[in-house]
């Protein structure tokens, strides 16, 4: 994939000129043993470059990473994938507390995220039910919604379980790390604590007239790190495809946040609502709308994407408002998108081949 962007932010005074591009060229062998046994390994590569106009001088930046590395064996209704990998589960579409692993934004199209060092083994019943257990080692960056980084030479443990229900499906998981609060930056109240963290989540989805789902996370440092101690989010959802034209599909979710020293006193009290519309306006013109408002903080965004499918590339025009008041971004983001505070207009050009 070769992605080409211009990202134009008028309210940002010393950069309002970002332009660049991405490369992940990747490579991937598969081999079957037989009818029940496999292999296959993958890898892929984040090529990066771009120029940014500060107060109108050019400011270079470049890198190459890994962006994805893994092998991977299947013996019929199971499997176990080890390396750099892209760990992704929950019912939530929009605003999602078990973004436990990823960090992919609502708003991009690429939906690009980074991976995480990691061994995963899940295995599928015939009923649909699935389980799944996963060892992670290396990682120290904060994922999703984590409020603290992991300690990064500690292992992380985790797993979860999945169980089909009448029209739908619900999944318990669980999560234990070492994380970590380091605020030795600031000078007013430097701290360094390590302690055990415990998190367990419940996510549910069913297809009645509406289609309709929870998502909610509770997570629990064994220290006192402050409101972080206990951290509470619950979002629910639904979504509907109006019968419009070519259809109009139609979601929205409010994810509500609670932190506190104690489990049964928020000293925090988060509220956020979130709602997308996406419109097929013919077999290759697309356009797709995301508003946001952070109650809280008292700061509302928007997303607007329209593309188009040529030939053999497409093309993106993308006009958006991130809102300057927040404390933090009702979203979550990663360093792979160039998305600015404030008002911005973003062209993007993708290349598969």
């Amino acid at each position: 994939m070769l992605v080409g962007f211009t990202t134009y932010s008028p309210e940002a005074e010393q950069l309002n000129l970002w332009s660049g591009g991405r490369y992940i060229p990747e490579v991937k062998f598969e081999h079957q043993f037989d009818s029940l046994n496999s292999f296959s390994a993958f890898a892929s590569a984040n090529i990066y470059g771009s120029v940014q106009y500060v107060n109108g001088t050019p400011v270079w930046d470049g890198t190459v990473l890994p962006y994805r590395g893994w092998v991977r064996y299947a013996h019929g209704n199971s499997d176990i994938r080890i390396g750099l990998q892209k760990i992704d589960f929950g019912s939530s579409t929009l605003l999602r507390p078990m973004q436990w692993f990823n960090q992919i934004d609502p708003r991009d199209p690429l939906g690009l995220t980074n991976g995480v060092y990691s061994a995963l083994a899940r295995y599928y019943f015939k009923n649909n039910a699935n389980i799944w257990f996963w060892a992670l080692y290396g990682n120290e960056e904060q994922r999703g919604y984590d409020a603290l980084q992991s300690v990064k030479d500690i292992p992380e443990l985790g797993g979860r379980v999945q169980l089909p229900t009448p029209k739908g499906e619900i999944a318990f998981s669980y999560h234990h790390r070492k994380a970590v609060l380091d605020t030795r930056w600031n000078a007013d109240n430097p701290m360094y604590i390590e302690t055990p963290e415990n998190r367990v989540g419940i996510d549910g989805k069913w297809d009645l007239l509406l289609g309709v789902w929870f998502e909610g996370t509770y997570t629990k440092t064994n220290k006192n790190v402050g409101i972080l101690t206990n951290q509470t989010l619950l979002d629910i959802g639904m979504d509907y495809t109006l019968p419009i034209g070519s259809g109009l599909n139609v979601v929205g979710e409010h994810l509500f946040t609670w932190y506190g020293e104690e489990f049964n006193h928020a000293e925090y009290k988060g509220n956020t609502t979130a709602f997308s519309m996406n419109y097929p306006l013919s077999f290759f013109d697309n356009i797709s709308v995301m508003v946001y408002r952070d109650w809280t903080n008292d700061g509302t965004g928007f997303f607007t994407t329209y593309n188009h499918d040529f030939d053999v590339w497409t093309g993106y025009f993308m006009l958006y408002y991130n809102p300057t008041t927040s404390i933090t971004s009702p979203i979550a983001t990663n360093d792979l998108n160039q998305f600015t505070p404030g008002f911005g207009l973003r062209l993007m050009a993708v290349l598969n081949h």
